[in-house]
């Protein structure tokens, strides 16, 4: 489409451009929806030709396409994988892309990301996240701040391991006679 940008001045000449790419079932799919699209094919049926038909647009010809090839199962999926989100530790960024990517793929956006957001991360992180008292309005952003906060939160518990790990290996040993003495 973008190669072709210039040449696809309307809805129908994007259509026009993927038929002949369609191949296997998606071409016998197409071959039952000819009449309907195309003037020559409804002619040769002998039906009445619509030219505002839903299916000369891209949007409603990608649609249906889509809706014929997989997409309720496509979906099914994403929505079970929604569902399922969960944070786990140390994981904020694996966590706000799959948000990110299954809000996309499922046309999800506003307050309904932000909530399932929050529902789904560590109990340490949303902690944090309730100590924030200026939270963007833009799903998006509250998603970039999350991960931010996320971040945060890694590096203090990277600090606290190192901190923990040094105080542990420099106690003090007790000698025979009793006496403390550095390691």
């Amino acid at each position: 489409m973008d190669y072709f940008r210039e040449f696809l001045c309307k809805d129908w000449d994007k259509v026009r451009l993927v038929i002949p790419l369609l191949q296997g079932p998606a071409k016998k799919w197409y071959h039952s929806i000819h009449p309907y699209v195309s003037e020559e094919g409804a002619g040769q049926e002998g039906i009445p030709f619509n030219p505002t038909n839903v299916l000369r647009t891209w949007e409603g010809f990608r649609q249906r396409l889509v809706s014929s090839f997989g997409g309720h199962s496509d979906r099914d999926r994403a929505l079970r994988e929604w569902n399922d989100l969960t944070m786990k530790s140390g994981k904020i960024n694996r966590f706000c892309d799959e948000l990110m990517r299954l809000a996309l793929e499922l046309v999800y956006s506003g307050n309904f990301v932000k909530d399932i957001a929050h529902l789904g991360i560590t109990t340490d992180l949303r902690n944090a996240w309730a100590l924030k008292t200026q939270l963007p309005h833009e799903y998006v952003e509250c998603i970039n701040l999350l991960r931010q906060t996320g971040y945060q939160l890694e590096d203090v518990a990277s600090l606290n391991h190192t901190v923990t790990r040094e105080k542990h290996h420099s106690r003090p040993e007790k000698s025979d006679d009793g006496q403390s003495s550095a390691k």
